[in-house]
């Protein structure tokens, strides 16, 4: 079967390497949830671990007894995983549609007083807001002295090896890269924090993860593609 300009992926969509997936913390979020939580419990069943919080605080190494806010935290998965780590301090999600146990809230105005948490978190979110700068302000703003905000969003890498399979092109740029940009405009230093996991995808899954970012596999190149590829988080870490 022959393949057109666009390659094996249907509807001529933006670059893989161009979408951050999750949810937005922003006014008119929640666009996708469904998609993402779809992705993420695949690569969570294919990398064994709970994608992408736990390989997150395992790199973060966040103390039992912190308070930590998660902006942006959808249905509270991020929470979840705290507490299944034995997490005793506070814990707390914002979001605009909140689920259960989130408080409701934008991240650009944060209901919480001045110096309320140890840890600020804005996974896969910060890109997707209307006024990133407002909202970095504002996760600074609930901060405590010595507090740590982390920044993350898919790695340029993010599942490239499958990409590259299924014959699609992929950005050196990955969704990061504002992160960095957003953190240096509003001048707090950062230092670079990935998270890579190595996994096995095959068809099936080469098919059901490109649906979830609204794309259409036309045919796989290779009969029976099994692949190795990488799961990539990369993020930014800055204190106070």
């Amino acid at each position: 079967m022959g393949r057109g300009p666009r390659g094996p992926l249907g509807r001529g969509s933006a670059p893989p390497g161009g979408v951050a997936g999750h949810h937005r913390a922003g006014r008119g979020a929640g666009i996708g949830r469904a998609s993402s939580a779809a992705r993420d419990a695949r690569l969570s069943r294919l990398s064994g671990t709970r994608w992408p919080y736990e390989p997150l605080f395992g790199a973060l190494d966040l103390a039992p007894e912190l308070d930590v806010l998660d902006i942006g935290a959808g249905a509270g998965h991020g929470l979840g995983v705290l507490a299944w780590r034995g997490h005793t301090g506070r814990a707390v999600g914002v979001d605009p549609r909140p689920g259960l146990g989130v408080t409701a809230g934008h991240a650009e105005a944060l209901p919480f007083a001045d110096h309320s948490f140890n840890a600020a978190l804005l996974v896969r979110v910060l890109a997707h807001l209307p006024d990133p700068a407002r909202a970095l302000a504002e996760a600074w703003r609930v901060l405590r002295p010595g507090g740590q905000l982390v920044l993350a969003a898919q790695g340029a890498e993010h599942l490239a090896a499958m990409w590259r399979a299924v014959g699609r092109p992929v950005s050196e740029v990955g969704p990061e890269a504002p992160l960095r940009d957003a953190l240096r405009e509003a001048g707090l230093p950062a230092r670079r924090l990935d998270v890579r996991l190595s996994i096995t995808v095959t068809a099936d899954d080469a098919q059901a993860l490109t649906g979830s970012y609204g794309l259409h596999l036309i045919r796989i190149p290779l009969e029976h593609l099994t692949t190795m590829v990488r799961a990539v988080l990369g993020g930014f870490e800055a204190k106070i």
